[in-house]
């Protein structure tokens, strides 16, 4: 049997289309023919095509979420966040994955504004100006979730104070050689504030770094470069990393080199990723509030779209988890 349509629906209740199609938006009907529709529409087990209902210009009940990719602890945290408060408000979400590519970014913009989504929410590890041309060329409202949009709606972690106050707590613990490992400043919020605070603290108390090592996401990468720089990490006591991904690579090639974490060295970082409290030695690291972010990421899109009133940016919270992958040197 062919795949029913709305004018099928129509020509059995004996009404016109634009009828059925006012059912299925909510529109005002006659309780008769409101219930001769919904009987024809659960019989036949009917759902309506929500896409075509996009391409047509009408409200589509669909936000476009655009993420850097799809396997990591964060990007997939967040998403189920997102999906989460946008079925509660009854929208439906169309999930398209960056792989880290800019220009796949910046397309999937495009595309998603010419499928007339309601909204698109956007999580970018880089911020090149070629964001703000796009963004500010189609008529469909952004919100930039984890990074700093100037010229659109964002929310932001608190990447700078983070990093302050997890280096704070390094400091206090007695360490003052300290390498950080970091990743490139193209991504503002992780790549330029998080390196940004820490090393602004350490100047605070005319302190530098033994070494500031970049790489990019990966553990993979993360473990080779603490194998390539292990004399230069054996002369520090503490190693921070921008991520807790990139801790995880570390701590295996610091171990492997005969540093023990949590008793003669110490690793810090940020994320609190699930694995993070369950490693051998726990690990400090700075834990953003991911469904809360999600929850006024979602509020503040919303908003936009319904026209009312809305801060241009707000700031997430964040905890310090302090555990025993930091070592008290004042204790020694």
């Amino acid at each position: 049997m062919k795949k029913l349509t709305i004018v099928d629906i129509a020509k059995m209740a004996g009404v016109g289309s634009t009828t059925v199609s006012r059912y299925f938006n909510g529109g005002n009907l006659k309780e008769e023919t409101r219930e001769k529709i919904k009987k024809i529409v659960e019989e036949y087990n009917y759902t309506p095509n929500t896409f075509a209902k996009a391409l047509k210009g009408t409200d589509s009940k669909i936000i476009g979420v655009i993420v850097p990719c799809l396997h990591s602890y964060v990007s997939s945290n967040t998403l189920k966040y997102i999906d989460k408060n946008l079925k509660e408000n009854n929208y439906e979400t169309l999930i398209m994955n960056a792989d880290f590519d800019e220009e796949k970014q910046l397309d999937y913009i495009r595309k998603l504004a010419r499928m007339n989504v309601d909204g698109i929410i956007l999580l970018p590890t880089t911020m090149s100006k070629s964001y703000e041309s796009t963004i500010k060329s189609i008529d469909v409202p952004v919100v930039l979730l984890g990074q700093e949009g100037e010229y659109t709606y964002s929310v932001e972690y608190n990447d700078f104070n983070a990093a302050r106050d997890l280096a704070n707590f390094v400091l206090a613990c007695g360490h003052r050689k300290i390498v950080y490992l970091g990743v490139g400043e193209e991504d503002i919020a992780v790549g330029y504030y998080r390196k940004l605070g820490f090393m602004t603290t350490l100047e605070k108390y005319n302190l530098s770094p033994v070494d500031v090592l970049i790489t990019n996401f990966g553990m993979e990468d993360s473990y080779r470069l603490t194998n390539e720089n292990i004399d230069k990490l054996k002369k520090a006591t503490c190693l921070i990393c921008a991520t807790d991904n990139l801790a995880y690579g570390a701590i295996k090639a610091l171990e492997e080199n005969g540093l023990n974490i949590g008793t003669d060295y110490s690793v810090a970082a940020f994320g609190d990723y699930a694995s993070s409290a369950l490693l051998k030695s726990p690990l400090t690291t700075i834990k953003f509030d991911l469904e809360d972010a999600a929850k006024k990421t979602v509020e503040m899109l919303l908003n936009v779209i319904k026209k009312k009133e809305t801060e241009m940016k707000i700031l997430i919270g964040y905890d310090l988890k302090t555990r025993s992958s930091v070592v008290d040197l004042n204790n020694l």
